[in-house]
C-alpha cells in the first residue's frame, strides 16, 4: 500500500514559474497551483494542503503578504506552514514575510536542495 502524497499549494502568478514548480515538486507531492488569492482560497477550502509556497508579488490585487495574513486570521487551516518563495531578496523582505505569518523564506533563484530541505523541515 503506497502512502498518499502530501499536497503543496504553489501561489505563483508567472506561468513559467508555475510549470517549473510543478515539475520540481510533482514527483514527491501532489501539487496545486493558484495564480492569485481567490484561486488559492478556493483550493484551501477544498483540499487538504500540507504546505504553501507563497510568491510575494502577485498581479491580482492581493500580494502574498496579504494572502498570508488572511490565511492566518481566517483560513480553513490557519496553522498550515507557509514558505515565502520570492525574488524579493533583501533582509527587509524576509522580515516582512515572517511578520506577515510566513514560517520561512526562500529567495529566487533558489537551489532545489535548499528548498527541499526547508519543505522537509515542515513536513
Amino acid at each position: 500500500m503506497s502512502e498518499q502524497k502530501k499536497s503543496i499549494l504553489v501561489v505563483e502568478d508567472d506561468e513559467q514559474s508555475q510549470k517549473y514548480m510543478r515539475i520540481l515538486l510533482s514527483r514527491e507531492f501532489e501539487v496545486f497551483v493558484a495564480a492569485g488569492s481567490q484561486q488559492a482560497w478556493d483550493i484551501l477550502e477544498k483540499e487538504n494542503i500540507a504546505l504553501i509556497l507563497m510568491d510575494l508579488s502577485l498581479r491580482d490585487g492581493e500580494d502574498g503578504l496579504k494572502i498570508t495574513r488572511n490565511i492566518r486570521e481566517n483560513g480553513p487551516n490557519p496553522r498550515v506552514p507557509i514558505i515565502a518563495l520570492t525574488a524579493h531578496a533583501f533582509p527587509e523582505d524576509r522580515k516582512r514575510s515572517l511578520e506577515a505569518g510566513c514560517d520561512d523564506y526562500v529567495s529566487k533563484p533558489f537551489q532545489w536542495v535548499h528548498l527541499k530541505s526547508i519543505i522537509s523541515k515542515f513536513l
